[in-house]
């Protein structure tokens, strides 16, 4: 919410999308697709509001079970004001770990799909013109992530016929692995002066 010392912009809406192969998840990484927006040519390109489930989106099922890296790209205009403002970039959610650019350079990554995080991206912006940002999300469940879940390569058998390499998420109780950003993406000001963090210290009264 804006205020006499914060303005914000909602960076949510429509994202360009794309899916990191499974059998080559750090392709987005060694090519740096973080670096700038997917061409409109390639046709694995998909228009992804957010925030959104992106599983339920599309009628695809590669897009629906997939498992591992996903991109996300939004062109975020700053204002000329905000030039030499402290500004934070926060992300309300992104299942299960994130990776977060402004402009090619890294400003976060953070485990824990359920919680916020928001990092310092003054001097990644540039005022008065549109910025890339960029988040690669990963919904890999392993033994110390919160569900718990364990990654399982499926062979064939005379039951079923997978793709060479298929891995699936495999976890004992009732639940579908949803994924990507769940929640509002912000870029907001802050005064010179802000609170970083509240510690509360408490005694027993007896």
């Amino acid at each position: 919410m804006d205020s006499e010392w914060r303005e914000v912009r909602s960076l949510d809406g429509l994202w360009q999308f794309k899916l990191c192969p499974t059998d080559d998840p750090e392709r987005g990484f060694r090519e740096q697709w973080f670096a700038a927006m997917p061409s409109a040519e390639d046709p694995e390109v998909l228009d992804m509001p957010v925030p959104a489930s992106y599983n339920d989106i599309t009628q695809r099922a590669d897009v629906r079970d997939h498992l591992g890296w996903a991109w996300y790209w939004r062109q975020a205009w700053v204002p000329r004001s905000w030039a030499g403002r402290r500004t934070v970039l926060r992300v309300g959610s992104a299942h299960y770990s994130a990776v977060v650019y402004v402009n090619g350079a890294r400003a976060a990554e953070h485990s824990g799909g359920h919680l916020p995080f928001a990092a310092d991206v003054t001097d990644l912006l540039l005022a008065g013109q549109a910025n890339l940002v960029s988040i690669g999300v990963n919904n890999t469940l392993t033994d110390i992530t919160v569900p718990q879940g364990r990654t399982v390569r499926k062979a064939n058998s005379s039951s079923y016929v997978y793709p060479e390499g298929y891995e699936t998420l495999e976890y004992n109780f009732d639940f579908f692995n949803y994924a990507g950003l769940h929640r509002p993406v912000l870029l907001y000001t802050t005064a010179d002066t802000f609170v970083e963090d509240v510690t509360v210290t408490t005694t027993l009264a007896a």
